[in-house]
């Protein structure tokens, strides 16, 4: 059974609440079983204060001259379970933010989990996919048997804002429970779920729905919803190589529960009758389907997987956040190992398309196709390299339409990066070379798309050079960005130079200088870039650093000014002290 990933946590009333405020777990849950290993009480995290020093000539100033913040990231933690703070106070920004404000938790004992508070939970991809949920449930795993529940809020109602009006249109509160029981483990399952949740239409006043009228909020008029989903999902692994896996899920889908219009030839007849004793069952309710199933072989990092993937249009489950519906897609995924696993190769290639209907007017084909390459040539030289190619082109479908307003795109990108390291006592280098390029071409008559052609290089060589017993470094970049497009071309190419020398006998004395020179291209105008900077750490103790750092860009064209390249320079200092629990 797949482990439950609490997203946050927030009180659920009474004594849950003040014990949640101190049990924060942002991650797995909580073993009872080992409560006694954990310390009491901890705490960590850092102090940060900065004073920030600006000035700029040619241009307008793009901040105040002086600026300060103060900046916190404290965590307490209580029992092995951490609640993490942060807050900024600056004289433009003043705000707190505890990021599991949403309380929760899921202790656990032996093969019991119970969840309660906010919990972030999967079932299946078609059912609860990482839906978070506020309320409680239980996860039993006595031996192959994998059985879980829960009942809860999904979501909570949103209403208009009461001066404006276009905060949101409104939603309303949804409420429901969800299941799941199964047999096997995680190499080979079957499991059976499902999803059953209801808007409350008594969530959002009258007033609320009437201002969102009145207003414009609610272009689209918003109606309580209810939804029962349906999933089968199981894998089979044979002999440790060989793998399948399946999931499917039928959602039935009613968009307005209060709608008075008869079901007619929607559904089947005898699927009304049970259907409508768990979902209301009326002339907007509408069934939905999707699957996708999987077969592969995997040995010794040699292997090759076969995905088919249909999710028909308009599935949705009120357990999930979001489906691409109307898609289907077949992938293939090779994947081979050579010289004893020194060159990795893996790839994958497929086709995707939409309109499974055939309600469009155009229907889409995509043609993906990737590949990557991992060699180690020796323990100090590699490379990789990376290709991709995509190329959609839309057909007329149901209703016939000029090729004016057809799309047919091809984008490629090839990545290659070699690589060199080594390490001594004495001496370490890095040598890093990476180069790549990326194209979209329009391949419709149409002469408008051609403007969003493109074709952009990218390329950096660096060398990285460390004198080890003295803690100095000092290294070397070149870069070179080019984007060719239709209304002209930018880029820029030039050398970065940069050094790092540590002080003490444990290097709490840190001083750093770095600079630049870059020839610049901004729609055809040439100029250079000039930059520099020099930073310094003090690390006094295990708790208190300080710092300082300073730098300088100017651009100045090569040609005659314009308004949009012209001679400007900006200069910024910052100073800060860090307290470090």
């Amino acid at each position: 059974m797949k482990t439950w990933k609490p997203a946050g946590w927030c009180g659920v009333g009474g004594a849950l609440l003040g014990l949640s405020a101190l049990l924060a777990a942002p991650a797995a849950a909580q073993d009872i079983a080992t409560l006694d290993q954990q310390k009491p009480v901890t705490l960590s995290g850092t102090l940060d204060v900065r004073g920030i020093f600006y000035q700029a000539q040619g241009i307008e100033a793009r901040r105040k001259p002086f600026s300060y913040v103060l900046a916190g990231s404290p965590t307490l933690s209580i029992y092995g379970i951490a609640v993490p703070v942060s807050f900024v106070l600056s004289e433009q920004d003043r705000r707190f933010r505890q990021p599991f404000n949403q309380f929760g938790l899921s202790p656990t004992y032996k093969w019991v989990t119970v969840h309660a508070g906010y919990r972030n939970l999967t079932f299946s991809p078609f059912t609860l996919a990482g839906h978070t949920v506020l309320g409680g449930g239980v996860e039993l795993n006595p031996g192959k048997l994998r059985f879980a529940s829960m009942v809860g809020r999904f979501s909570r109602a949103t209403s208009v804002d009461p001066v404006s009006g276009s905060l949101m249109p409104f939603s309303f509160s949804r409420k429901g429970y969800a299941g799941k029981l199964g047999f096997g483990t995680e190499k080979s399952f079957i499991d059976l779920s499902l999803v059953r949740a209801r808007d409350d239409s008594s969530s959002v006043s009258r007033e609320t729905r009437q201002l969102a009228e009145t207003t414009g909020a609610a272009n689209n008029r918003v109606l309580p919803a209810a939804n029962l989903v349906l999933g089968l999902s199981g894998r089979l692994t044979i002999k440790k190589d060989w793998l399948l896996e399946a999931d499917g899920g039928l959602s039935f889908f009613t968009r307005d529960v209060g709608s008075s219009l008869a079901v007619e030839e929607a559904l089947p007849k005898a699927l009304r009758q049970p259907l409508s004793k768990l979902i209301a069952v009326n002339g907007s309710t509408e069934a939905y389907t999707a699957w996708q199933a999987a077969a592969g072989y995997q040995h010794n990092g040699n292997g090759l997987k076969v995905r088919y993937r249909r999710v028909s249009p308009g599935f949705q489950s009120m357990g999930a956040y979001y489906f691409q519906d109307d898609v289907q897609n077949l992938t293939l995924v090779p994947t081979l190992t050579l010289w004893q696993q020194k060159l990795r190769l893996t790839g994958s290639v497929g086709i995707q398309q939409d309109n499974l209907r055939e309600q469009k007017q155009l229907t889409s084909r995509r043609l993906i196709g990737s590949l990557n390459a991992s060699a180690e040539f020796t323990e100090r030289l590699g490379l990789d390299v990376s290709y991709t190619n995509y190329t959609t082109d839309q057909q007329p479908g149901a209703v016939q339409v000029a090729d004016t307003f057809r799309l047919t795109q091809t984008q490629q990108s090839l990545s290659v990066a070699p690589r060199y390291t080594y390490a001594g006592e004495t001496w370490g280098h890095t040598v890093l070379l990476s180069a790549d390029r990326a194209i979209l071409r329009d391949q419709s008559p149409d002469e408008l798309g051609k403007l969003g052609e493109f074709t952009s290089y990218n390329a950096f060589l660096s060398y990285q050079l460390t004198w080890v017993p003295r803690r100095f470094s000092v290294g070397a970049t070149y870069n070179y960005t080019q984007l060719k497009l239709a209304t002209g071309d930018d880029g820029n190419h030039g050398l970065q130079l940069n050094a790092d020398q540590a002080f003490g006998q444990d290097g709490q004395v840190r001083l750093g200088v770095r600079g630049s020179l870059l020839r610049s291209l901004r729609a055809d105008q040439p100029s250079r870039l000039v930059g520099g900077g020099l930073r310094a750490a003090w690390r006094v103790s295990r708790h208190h650093t300080f710092r300082t750092d300073v730098v300088f860009t100017g651009h100045y064209p090569t040609g005659d000014e314009t308004t949009q390249n012209r001679r400007y320079s900006e200069t910024s200092g910052e100073i800060g002290y860090a307290f470090t629990l």
